[in-house]
């Protein structure tokens, strides 16, 4: 046995006791500080922290789990999206999802995952789920048949999914009202005087797209407007050639786009045709992303309102988690649209 490995062997395991013993103050004390409760001074926890700190203390998560019956873990699971995994608004609402479960005392756990994909996978958080070490899980972008909800659902494991679920009628979920956003946003083109209005969306096989389109498509057809539908614009280049190519062949004047980040490529495209917005051309994007506002022309947008979605889904999963029985719950967010400059 090599000196390092003896070493390591010969370690002893650090326990609450032994941080009691070290900063002479109680078990009950220690473990407040563990579990960040506010009801220690500030300097008694500076000494425990210390402490921690300096004998390399950490806590075992499977006895606590095993203790109390819970991890205060849960897993979001994000669709792959071909490599690219998210685009700006799924960072926002990741961001926004994680700040409130941590003020709600939870951790939280990110995992690629699909709903074609093999659950059996290491490296898919399902792992972690099978084995008891998370709690519940929230679900991004999932399909028709999704293998993920049937899992979970045949496996009594808590979950939200952050959409709709087209299989099952008792499952709990929050969506934005995505009909709504495509009714408003054609609405709202139209009132402006926009006659040729482009709708650049992601890909066809999310519901999220498919819903979009059809409220889009039924304000645009009762005014006899002509429209055109571009699905898989997922990049900005993507948004750049599609720009491009509706301004040259269906002579567009207005774009309607799913993701404002896409909206530098379409401004690109738009000026380097000679055309100018709003006057020419019009842009309304959808998801009102903090940097709209300063773009030049100021971005109209509608809002998902991802503040009040993040509390919606953070509050949703921890009642099911605390639920002795299934109890079928869906919250649609209403969109607003925030009229700015880019539209006439």
């Amino acid at each position: 046995m090599s000196t390092l490995t003896k070493e390591v062997l010969d370690v002893k395991k650090v326990t609450m006791s032994d941080l009691a013993k070290k900063t002479g103050f109680s078990i009950k004390t220690v473990s407040r500080v563990i579990n960040n409760s506010p009801e220690v001074k500030p300097a008694t926890r500076r000494k425990i922290l210390d402490a921690i700190e300096e004998t390399n203390f950490s806590v075992n998560l499977m006895a606590k789990a095993l203790k109390s019956q819970q991890t205060k873990t849960v897993i979001l699971f994000i669709d792959k999206h071909g490599g690219s995994y998210w685009n700006a608004w799924h960072s926002l609402i990741i961001m926004n999802i994680i700040t409130d479960f941590k003020a709600r005392g939870y951790k939280v756990i990110l995992s690629p995952s699909s709903a074609q994909g093999v659950i059996d996978d290491d490296t898919d958080g399902f792992i972690l789920l099978k084995s008891g070490i998370a709690d519940g899980a929230v679900l991004f972008d999932n399909l028709k048949g999704d293998i993920r909800i049937r899992y979970l659902r045949e496996n009594n494991i808590p979950f939200v999914i952050l959409g709709k679920d087209f299989d099952y009628k008792d499952t709990c979920y929050v969506d934005l009202d995505n009909f709504h956003v495509g009714e408003i946003g054609a609405q709202h083109l139209i009132q402006k005087g926009y006659g040729q209005i482009s709708f650049f969306l992601g890909n066809k096989e999310f519901y999220v797209n498919k819903s979009r389109v059809e409220g889009f498509k039924k304000v645009c057809q009762s005014k006899g407007v002509d429209y055109h539908i571009e699905y898989a614009v997922n990049s900005l280049q993507d948004a750049y050639e599609a720009t491009r190519k509706h301004l040259q062949k269906n002579h567009s004047d207005a774009f309607f786009v799913s993701g404002d980040e896409k909206i530098t490529a379409v401004y690109k495209a738009i000026k380097e045709l000679g055309k100018t917005i709003p006057v020419d051309v019009g842009v309304l994007g959808i998801d009102n992303l903090p940097q709209s506002q300063y773009l030049d022309p100021s971005l109209s947008s509608i809002d998902q309102n991802v503040e009040r979605f993040a509390q919606t889904v953070v509050n949703s999963l921890i009642e099911t988690m605390h639920s002795e029985k299934r109890t079928p719950k869906g919250v649609l967010i209403k969109p607003v649209l925030q009229i700015r400059d880019s539209t006439r």
